[in-house]
């Protein structure tokens, strides 16, 4: 029932509103009965212990996705864009680290020190982005991306190659092969 009703809210319309001022977002959705105890009894049930956090998708469509993320203990994401999504990330429980990176000529380089967010902090999702997320300790967020996740790349740095991964594929790099899509090497 928890998972149903949320689903109701006008998800696009909280992301609108929000992206010019993205500070405004735990303030839209909280009047839109999404509070942080609703959100964090949620995601006690999406902790994955094989990935870097447990992905509870709470609506998609093709304009939108919104996904609460369960972070194991100082748990990071692989480097990876958004596909050509752009949103918001709330950080509702526990502070984080962000890493921006570059790809250029067959590297990946950290852009710049890592970005801190404290617990309450709202971060924005570009595009064209490429970045890592990591929690100090364990953590909760709450992801909005408009239009919906669609051609995630997943930098694997162990392989040197640039995954593109299946919609349902979190930001790490899949032990399934069957999540992804598409291989490049790294010259």
């Amino acid at each position: 029932m928890l998972l149903q009703d949320l689903s109701q809210r006008d998800w696009l319309g909280i992301l609108n509103q929000s992206l010019l001022t993205p500070a405004l977002l735990p303030v839209l959705l909280v009047n839109n009965g999404v509070s942080v105890e609703r959100l964090t009894q949620l995601a006690r049930m999406s902790l994955n212990l094989y990935e870097p956090y447990g992905r509870h998708i709470l609506y998609k469509s093709p304009e939108i996705e919104v996904m609460l993320a369960k972070w194991s203990y100082r748990s990071a994401a692989s480097p990876h864009n958004h596909g050509y999504s752009r949103g918001l990330i709330w950080f509702l429980k526990g502070d984080f680290n962000e890493q921006h990176f570059q790809f250029s000529k067959g590297q990946l380089n950290a852009v710049g020190a890592p970005v801190y967010f404290a617990e309450g902090d709202v971060a924005t999702v570009v595009s064209s982005d490429i970045h890592s997320c990591s929690p100090v300790g364990e953590g909760i967020s709450l992801h909005l991306y408009s239009p919906a996740i669609q051609e995630m790349k997943v930098w694997d740095l162990a392989n040197k190659e640039t995954l593109t991964v299946a919609d349902e594929c979190g930001a790490w790099v899949p032990q399934k092969s069957d999540l992804i899509i598409k291989r490049v090497k790294w010259e």
